[in-house]
């Protein structure tokens, strides 16, 4: 197995409290999340973060599902759209810049994964139903093996969630916890 850790989203935007697109509790698992990326890192895992960038003239249809970003949010360059600092990437870990839900489209995400040779995308971050699962489908089609991260993966509403592992684990990956994963990829 060669894996890369996808951390999916998780802004500022997203995480602080008040944010304009604030997913509740998230805070409460940074620790957590910290510390599992540090024993990917140790495993070797090629560290990928996505940061999703709104721009209202290229993002109509998102624009219609998410009002409160009309004048802000998730714009490219600002605070809102930097990885929070409490997961604050290192030298060498990838950044990919998403303008959709999916991390591949019109991304250079399948050509990082081919040029390292990755077969396995362990999934994490925000938001689970959204973000997250539409890039876990996608790297499905895409024949990679999806461990998603069930512990380390967040919206905002339980029912979502719980919803959207089952589909997962039906149909496009293995849903894990983070200790599981780690112990899967024993590299």
């Amino acid at each position: 197995m060669n894996p890369a850790l996808l951390i999916i989203d998780m802004q500022n935007d997203f995480v602080k409290e008040n944010a304009i697109m604030e997913v509740p509790g998230i805070r409460n698992h940074l620790l957590k999340f910290k510390n599992f990326i540090v024993q990917c890192r140790k495993k070797g895992v090629l560290t990928i973060y996505t940061r999703h960038c709104f721009d209202p003239k290229k993002n109509a249809i998102e624009l219609l599902l998410f009002p409160q970003l009309k004048k802000e949010g998730l714009r490219s360059g600002t605070k809102g759209w930097q990885i929070i600092d409490e997961l604050k990437p290192e030298k060498n870990d990838i950044f990919i810049d998403k303008t959709r839900y999916d991390a591949f489209f019109k991304t250079n995400l399948k050509t990082i994964l081919e040029k390292n040779k990755v077969d396995t995308v362990l999934i994490t971050g925000t938001m689970t139903n959204v973000c997250c699962e539409s890039t876990a489908r996608t790297a499905m089609q895409h024949d990679y093996h999806v461990l998603f991260c069930s512990d380390l993966t967040f919206c905002g509403d339980q029912e979502d969630q719980k919803a959207t592992l089952k589909i997962i684990k039906s149909s496009f990956g293995k849903v894990m916890t983070s200790q599981e994963i780690l112990t899967e990829i024993k590299k």
